[in-house]
């Protein structure tokens, strides 16, 4: 039996498939109305299956197309989306196409096929009404699939909250049928928001889905993990620990090899990631395979597109023993037979930095796209605690033993400065320094430069016209345009 999210896909306006964990056999209905879709528990998963779309890594994800007129951004887009706007705008990555993420925007910069599919945030709001309506089914159900979408509206918020701050939504089930443009709420009503919607799925969530017929379904660790990263991020560090601590009983342990976490899909260090399957379609290789190259970190690939890279300031903080740098390289064999290095092939793509690869698969599995996406892992877990308790107390040894289980397995402890536990600020450098490191290219590395208050710091040093009102992006002109001015943008881009 195949695991429930191996070949979820984004289903139309409401869905046009029913899937469930057991029952992979598409059923398709025709003529679909208000009086005869959605009646039974099968309509509501397949309604909540939809929603899981928008959490896919292919840019033709989400079709918006019969809205905005073209594809839109999944959030974990290797491209765009909540992935590439976090991973591109800061100092691990380079886009050498040089986009937007040159810090040179301005009120008029256009994200418009990644914020709108931040709609479905209300979509989600019309799936509960149905589910709290909908007769003929057990309370534990009821219960279930109010939790599964209730965690999966909450995470919709999270990241557009991320990239935008407080964006519209309904939450009223009662103004579903004539959604106008409100204003934005504040941050206070959006958080509360947020965090109650995630904190009241947890008890109803499936547990660690890790082996299951779950995996690929919201659970407990994810969102628990959204709720210490939303708290972390507001510096609200007291709140952020107990859900920590809470992660660290969960069942989910370190792999012994760190590139196991991305080989080996369902690893008890992952918990979550977007699943793979022959219709989920991930990009990445896409992007990051140069096109003249045959063979890059021991690995045979395909030639692509490959317009992402690793600058050489970044790749220099990996030492020479970081085992974690087997998945970056310096050096490629090019499809004519010659080898391109970093420094002896100016007319290269190395001339702007190194090949990432860090999922290691067969070549046509890399270009059928059939791998996942690694996006929430227990080490992230682990350098929080260590983080919470820095900034809570101040260094420690337990603090220190933290980031020790992570650079142990790195097999970099001993590059820790001696003066690490001298200072909250020498511990943080360090910590920040050794996340980048850990979690190159999974899509944190922006949100932990501005929660460390180092991005647009960063941004400067780069070379860029960082200003800091650009920790959050602008809303895109046409919301501005149809709302009448009734959505108002960020401070920064009036």
């Amino acid at each position: 039996m195949e695991k429930f999210i191996s070949r979820y896909v984004c289903v139309a306006v409401m869905a046009v498939s029913a899937l469930t964990a057991c029952d992979l056999d598409s059923k398709v209905y025709s003529n679909l109305s208000e009086t005869n879709f959605p009646q039974t528990e099968e309509d509501a998963r397949s309604m909540i299956t939809g929603i899981y779309g928008n959490f896919k890594c292919n840019s033709g994800g989400v079709d918006d197309s019969s809205i905005n007129g073209s594809w839109a951004w999944p959030i974990f887009a290797t491209g765009d989306g909540w992935w590439g706007l976090s991973t591109q705008t800061t100092d691990e990555c380079y886009n050498i196409e040089k986009r937007w993420e040159d810090f040179a925007w301005g009120s008029a910069l256009d994200t418009y096929s990644t914020y709108t599919i931040s709609r479905n945030i209300t979509r989600c709001t019309k799936i509960l009404d149905v589910i709290d309506h909908m007769s003929g089914m057990t309370e534990n159900t009821r219960k279930q699939l109010t939790a599964e979408t209730k965690c999966l509206r909450g995470w919709l918020m999270f990241h557009f909250y991320d990239l935008y701050g407080p964006v519209p939504f309904t939450a009223d089930p009662s103004k579903i049928d004539n959604v106008k443009y409100e204003p934005r709420p504040t941050k206070e009503v959006y958080f509360a928001q947020m965090t109650k919607d995630i904190e009241e799925a947890i008890p109803y969530l499936c547990d660690k889905t890790n082996g299951t017929e779950n995996w690929g379904r919201v659970n407990k660790g994810l969102a628990t993990m959204l709720l210490m990263k939303l708290y972390m991020n507001d510096h609200q560090w007291a709140k952020a620990l107990p859900y920590a601590q809470k992660l660290m009983n969960m069942g989910y342990s370190l792999a012994a090899d760190y590139f196991d976490v991305f080989n080996q899909e369902e690893n008890d260090e992952n918990i979550w990631s977007v699943p793979s399957g022959a219709q989920m379609g991930n990009e990445w290789f896409f992007y990051t395979i140069p096109p003249d190259c045959a063979n890059v970190c021991g690995q045979m690939v395909n030639p692509c597109w490959g317009v992402l890279q690793m600058p050489w300031e970044f790749y220099d903080k990996f030492t020479d023993g970081d085992k974690r740098k087997k998945g970056i390289s310096d050096h490629y064999e090019g499809t004519d037979g010659k080898l391109h290095t970093r420094y002896g092939d100016t007319g290269s793509r190395l001339m702007y930095g190194a090949i990432v690869v860090k999922y290691f698969y067969d070549k046509d599995r890399m270009m059928a796209g059939d791998l996942p996406l690694v996006a929430f892992r227990y080490a992230d877990v682990i350098l929080s605690m260590a983080e919470i308790l820095n900034n809570l107390n101040g260094p420690s040894q337990e603090a220190l033993n933290y980031v020790k289980q992570i650079t142990d397995r790195a097999g970099t402890t001993a590059t820790i400065p001696a003066d690490i536990l001298s200072s909250k600020e020498k511990f943080n450098e360090f910590l920040l320094a050794e996340r980048g490191r850990e979690l190159y290219w999974e899509g944190w590395r922006r949100e932990d430069l501005i929660r460390f208050g180092k991005y647009i710091e960063t941004g400067i040093k780069r070379g860029f016209p960082a200003k800091e009102h650009m920790t959050l992006f602008p809303i895109p002109p046409k919301v501005i345009i149809e709302s009448g001015g009734v959505v108002k943008n960020n401070p920064g881009y009036e």
